[in-house]
């Protein structure tokens, strides 16, 4: 496949996941869990990595590990060599820590469009979020 092309589809999917991350804030604050906002908000049953993830962490808590695992991104994308381990990696460690079901879904999804998407990584690491004790928005005390 074209570099240009698998570039073109990770800055497509990363423009996915930052409006994902948009739009479950915008209902945070009628949600405990990412999956209960999936599963009655119609306007987030679109984003598939938000049917992917833990259901169990907050909306706060996926909008934080997503803007960490993917603020990296554009300069990778950039670079004249794509770093495809790193890439993948991010995503792997960030979003899916003790979700192998959930990365594998990822991944399948990713590799329509970006075949090599996490070629050689080993399998998810178990571990869970640290769980978020932040409510959102913040209470004045």
């Amino acid at each position: 496949m074209d570099d240009g092309i698998e570039r073109r589809a990770l800055l497509l999917h990363l423009g996915d996941v930052l409006e994902a991350s948009a739009c479950v804030m915008k209902c945070a604050n009628r949600f405990n869990t990412v999956g209960e906002a999936v599963g009655q908000e119609e306007s987030l049953m679109s984003f598939t990595i938000l049917r992917m993830v833990d259901a169990e962490i907050t909306p706060y808590e996926f909008a934080k590990r997503a803007a960490s695992t993917f603020f990296l991104w554009p300069k990778l994308l950039l670079d004249e060599s794509i770093n495809r381990a790193l890439l993948a990696n991010l995503v792997q460690h960030d979003l899916f820590p003790g979700n192998q079901s959930g990365w594998e879904s990822y991944v399948s999804e990713l590799r329509h469009q970006v075949p090599w998407f996490a070629d050689g990584l080993d399998q998810v690491p178990e571990g869970q979020f640290e769980k978020s004790v932040a409510v959102w928005p913040p209470t004045a005390h």
